[in-house]
């Protein structure tokens, strides 16, 4: 009668199982010598790091990332969040204001409605933003009613701030500092 003994299968396991640790205890030994420590920061160094505070803040629209100039300058990210969280259907997700800082150039269409002396603006953060609202500046450049100047054409934030205030007359309630 034959006897099969499972001690040579555990020895094997047990063997294999050391065998994996080594490296494991060679690696996180190396990593803690003071060579690859990192050093420690002064909190003027890390301070600096933060990002600064965007000079002009203005409420971005989801999707396409429109540039709201209709409500004005913010003079902060904080205020600017303060008032999109105070409309009675905001929901983090599904609102489509948003306060983030805007990058230059910003993708500007501008145009003049039939008797208007006005030269209006409607800028965006990206280029995609812009090619799909001009699909609807060209439609009306079609039949008639609008002359679209400038299609998407890159402007500083400042420049295009400047252009819709001039374009646009001030708003009684307005929230920001037109």
């Amino acid at each position: 009668m034959k006897i099969e003994s499972c001690c040579p299968l555990r020895v094997w396991f047990a063997a294999l199982g050391v065998a994996s640790l080594v490296p494991l205890v060679a690696c996180t030994a190396a990593s803690t010598s003071d060579e690859t420590a990192p050093q420690a920061q002064p909190a003027a160094i890390i301070a600096d790091a933060e990002p600064p505070e965007p000079e002009l803040v203005f409420i971005n629209l989801l999707p396409w990332g429109e540039i709201d100039f209709q409500r004005g300058e913010f003079p902060s990210l904080g205020d600017c969040n303060a008032l999109v969280r105070s409309f009675p259907d905001y929901s983090f997700y599904t609102t489509s204001e948003r306060c983030e800082p805007i990058d230059d150039p910003v993708h500007c269409t501008v145009w003049q409605d039939g008797d208007d002396t006005r030269v209006q603006i409607d800028c965006f953060k990206g280029a995609g933003g812009c090619e799909i609202e001009l699909t609807r500046h060209d439609l009306l450049a079609e039949s008639g009613t609008r002359t679209v100047t400038e299609r998407c054409a890159p402007f500083s934030l400042a420049d295009a701030w400047g252009r819709y205030q001039v374009s646009e007359p001030a708003e009684p309630g307005s929230t920001g500092t037109p």
